[in-house]
């Protein structure tokens, strides 16, 4: 299998394309409002409306998958961690700018909707 070598840069191409072909978003709940907005207009069918939801349920899902045991990790073993995963790490924020760039065009379509009525 071309995936199976960890941190291959092959690997890491492939989901690239991947993302490309098969998926209309790929978002981060470290973007919440973000992903959501592009959700709801890439696929309204099942996120219509999930800005205006997703604030009036989000206290409750707040902490609902905390680990409270979760324990201290050392600022150099976070660097090895950055080390190891530099593919990894590549590949999320590939995703992210994808994410970013599906977001700035809907507000940049929205604001020439303005403009122009």
């Amino acid at each position: 299998m071309l995936c199976r070598p960890f941190d291959s840069p092959l690997a890491v191409q492939i989901a690239k394309r991947r993302v490309e072909e098969e998926y209309a978003v790929v978002g981060t709940w470290e973007e919440t409002n973000i992903t959501l907005t592009v959700l709801e207009h890439y696929i309204p069918r099942y996120f219509a409306r999930a800005t205006t939801i997703y604030p009036i349920f989000a206290e409750k899902l707040k902490n609902r998958n905390r680990n409270n045991r979760k324990p201290k990790v050392d600022e150099d073993v976070k660097a090895m961690v950055r080390r190891n995963f530099t593919n990894e790490y590549e590949f999320y924020h590939f995703c992210k700018q994808r994410l970013y760039k599906q977001y700035i065009a809907l507000k940049r379509s929205q604001l020439e909707q303005v403009y122009l009525s």
